[in-house]
C-alpha cells in the first residue's frame, strides 16, 4: 500500500527511519519536502554519514551492494540515497534493492527517490515488498481541483491566517504549481499581521509579500518558451543564471511541462481534438492557451527528443558530462519555442 506524500508529515519516522523507503513520483515539491524530512530525522537519530548513488552512473547496482556490505571505520550510522532518473530498473539494480530489503544493517538506512515507476516496474518484487511494508510514499501532484484545499491545509499546518480574498489571489497567482505556492508560504511566514486589524493577513499585506520578493522564476522561463518568445527566454535564462539559480530547479520545471505536452500531444495523435486532449490533463484555464500553442507547434517526436535532452541535462548537472547545464537548458527551452534543435 502506498502512502500519499500529501498526507505524510514524517511522524512515522520520529522514533526511527524505516530500513528502506521509496519516495517516487513526479511532483518536485513533495520529493523535496519529504526527502528533507527523511534527512532531518536521520540526522536527529545519529545517521551522520550520507552517500548518494545515481542511477545514471556506470554501475549503480555495484555501488549499492558495496554500501550494504561496507562497515564504517568509526561505526557511524549512515544514510544512503539511491536517485532514480527513469521509471524502469535493470535486473541488477532490482536485485541489489532486494538484498537491502532482505538484510538492512542496523546502522544504515536507504532512501530510493525519483520519478513515478512505469506499469511494468510496479509489478516487480521490490515494489511489492515496499508497498506491503507501507514504506512506499507516492509523490503524485495535487490536481487543479484539489489545489485550493491543499493550500488551505498548508496554511493551517503552518499557522498562517489570511483573508479569503488573499487566499483566492494566491491560488490564482500560483495556478496550481506546488513549488511556487511553497515559496509564497515561506514568504508569508515572515510577515507580521497588523494586530490592530486582527491576526489575519490582509490581501494588501499578502500581495506585498509576494510582489516585493517577486522576480523572474523558472516558471516565467518556461512560460516564455511556451509563448515562443526566444528573446524573452534568453534574457530570463541569463538573469537566472547570473543570480545563481540552481539549474536543477529550471530543469524540473521544463521536464514537468514537457511531460504534460507529451500527454496532450499523444492524445491528439490518437485522434482527440486539441481541447479534448487538454481537458483530459486538467490544465489550468489560464494556461490552456500556452499549452495549445505548444502542442500545435511541436510533434510527438520533437517532444520526445526534448525529454531525452532533459535526461542528458540531468546527467550534466550531476557531473557525468562536462557540457554546461545552462547551455543545455537553453537548447531545451529553444526547442519548446519551436526553434530548430542543434542536437
Amino acid at each position: 500500500m502506498a502512502i500519499k506524500a500529501n498526507d505524510f508529515d514524517g511522524q512515522l519516522w520520529s522514533k526511527t527511519l524505516w530500513p528502506v523507503t521509496a519516495l517516487l513520483g513526479d511532483e518536485a515539491f513533495f520529493i523535496t519536502r519529504v526527502g528533507d524530512l527523511w534527512r532531518q530525522f536521520g540526522r536527529q537519530q545519529g545517521f551522520s554519514e550520507r552517500v548518494v548513488i545515481d542511477q545514471s552512473e556506470s554501475e549503480p547496482a555495484s555501488r549499492l551492494r558495496d554500501e550494504l556490505e561496507a562497515l564504517s571505520l568509526f561505526s557511524d550510522q549512515g544514510l544512503v540515497e539511491l536517485r532514480l532518473n527513469k521509471g524502469q530498473l535493470d535486473q541488477t539494480l532490482r536485485t541489489a534493492i532486494e538484498r537491502w530489503l532482505a538484510d538492512t544493517p542496523n546502522e544504515k538506512r536507504l532512501l530510493i527517490l525519483g520519478p513515478a515507476m512505469g506499469k511494468a516496474e510496479l509489478d516487480q518484487n521490490w515494489v511489492k515488498q515496499l508497498q506491503h511494508r507501507n514504506a512506499w510514499i507516492d509523490a503524485t501532484t495535487v490536481n487543479a481541483t484539489q489545489f485550493p484545499r491543499w493550500f488551505e491545509n498548508e496554511l493551517a499546518k503552518q499557522h498562517i491566517e489570511i483573508d479569503a480574498d488573499a487566499k483566492a489571489a494566491v491560488i490564482n497567482h500560483t495556478e496550481g504549481n506546488l513549488l511556487a505556492a511553497g515559496q509564497v508560504l515561506e514568504r508569508l511566514k515572515l510577515v507580521q499581521p497588523d494586530l490592530l486589524s486582527g491576526t489575519r493577513l490582509s490581501l494588501d499585506a499578502v500581495m506585498d509579500a509576494v510582489t516585493q520578493s517577486a522576480r523572474y522564476t523558472v516558471y516565467d522561463l518556461v512560460d516564455h518558451a511556451l509563448k515562443a518568445d526566444v528573446q524573452g527566454l534568453n534574457r530570463i535564462a541569463d538573469l537566472l543564471q547570473a543570480e545563481g539559480i540552481d539549474a536543477m530547479s529550471a530543469l524540473w520545471a521544463a521536464t514537468r511541462e514537457i511531460d504534460i505536452l507529451l500527454q496532450v500531444r499523444h492524445q491528439m495523435d490518437k485522434g482527440s481534438a486539441t481541447n479534448q486532449a487538454i481537458g483530459a490533463v486538467r490544465i489550468w484555464r489560464s494556461r490552456e492557451g500556452l499549452v495549445r500553442g505548444a502542442v500545435n507547434r511541436l510533434s510527438l517526436v520533437q517532444l520526445r527528443r526534448l525529454l531525452s535532452l532533459c535526461h542528458e541535462t540531468d546527467r550534466s548537472i550531476k557531473g557525468a558530462s562536462p557540457e554546461p547545464a545552462w547551455l543545455m537548458l537553453k537548447d531545451i527551452l529553444l526547442g519548446l519555442a519551436g526553434h530548430p534543435m542543434r542536437r
